[in-house]
């Protein structure tokens, strides 16, 4: 099992009154250099992660996200996530209280690469909002500005992700069932590993739920279910010293060799292995 540390946001000072903090790159490197020790942490925040020049890699629910210029990670409440070796790259961390992240983020993939053009108007926003966050104004109004910001970013990542002017996410049809179906699979996937049974529970067809999530996320149905199995057995593996055997019948298996098989299929490699490359001497 590897140690995990629960960590909630703090305002870095007794001064600083805002639910939402802008960290730039050099700030960021001394923190996690403070704790040279510093390995998985599980947030209950929402971060934004976004290198302006230079490169970066950082680990989300296991996954190592390599950064480049105009890259921004997402980082959800909840999630597990541990800092990447030192670098030499520009730009920031913003940190969001939960309720003040806009609905859209959740429909954004981890890791967004933008264009150039893009990518100038997001750095000019991160600019702009690293100075609004000095302003000596009014608290509650800065916040109400920043929150604002920060929903403009969550905006121009959308563009990026569809790639035109018009946003997939802006079909208010599809994005909720596409929301609906997300909900079901985190709800049941233990019970349920086809799509056929969450089309009939939510009142429409296998195809129907495929256009939708083509739509807003660009992957099957059938691949949502998939990587929410997927991310599920890594935690578990990664969190619980629960043995592989009892992992499979938690996730709705029948024989651990058939969980066995779903897993390196998925991830190219065992859960014992996955396990076994967690710890601090891999």
């Amino acid at each position: 099992m590897v140690d995990v540390v629960p960590v909630r946001y703090r305002p870095p000072d007794d001064t600083y009154r805002l639910d939402i903090e802008l960290v730039d790159a050099p700030e960021l490197r001394a923190r996690v250099a403070s704790n040279p020790r510093r390995g998985f942490e599980r947030i209950d925040f929402q971060c934004f992660i976004y290198v302006r020049s230079g490169s970066y890699s950082h680990v989300v629910d296991f996954e190592t996200h390599a950064l480049a210029e105009h890259s921004c990670l997402m980082i959800s409440p909840g999630q597990v996530h541990r800092f990447g070796p030192p670098s030499d790259w520009t730009g920031w961390m913003l940190i969001v209280s939960g309720h003040l992240v806009a609905d859209d983020t959740g429909e954004l993939p981890a890791h967004v690469r933008l264009d150039r053009e893009l990518g100038g108007a997001v750095t000019e926003l991160f600019d702009r909002m690293e100075a609004d966050a000095r302003l000596l104004v009014d608290r509650q109004r800065l916040v109400q500005l920043l929150a604002l910001q920060t929903a403009v970013l969550v905006g121009r990542l959308a563009l990026g992700v569809s790639g035109t002017t018009t946003s997939r996410l802006a079909d208010p049809t599809l994005l909720t069932r596409y929301r609906e179906y997300r909900a079901a699979v985190d709800d049941q996937h233990r019970h349920w590993h086809l799509v056929t049974p969450y089309a009939r529970s939510l009142g429409c067809s296998a195809k129907s739920l495929n256009r939708a999530c083509r739509a807003i996320a660009d992957v099957s149905a059938k691949d949502v279910i998939v990587a929410h199995i997927v991310l599920e057995a890594k935690r578990r593996l990664a969190l619980t010293d629960d043995t592989v055997a009892a992992i499979s019948r938690q996730l709705g298996f029948d024989e651990a060799t058939n969980f066995v098989k779903y897993f390196r299929r998925e991830t190219g490699t065992t859960p014992t292995a996955f396990r076994a490359s967690l710890q601090p001497d891999s």
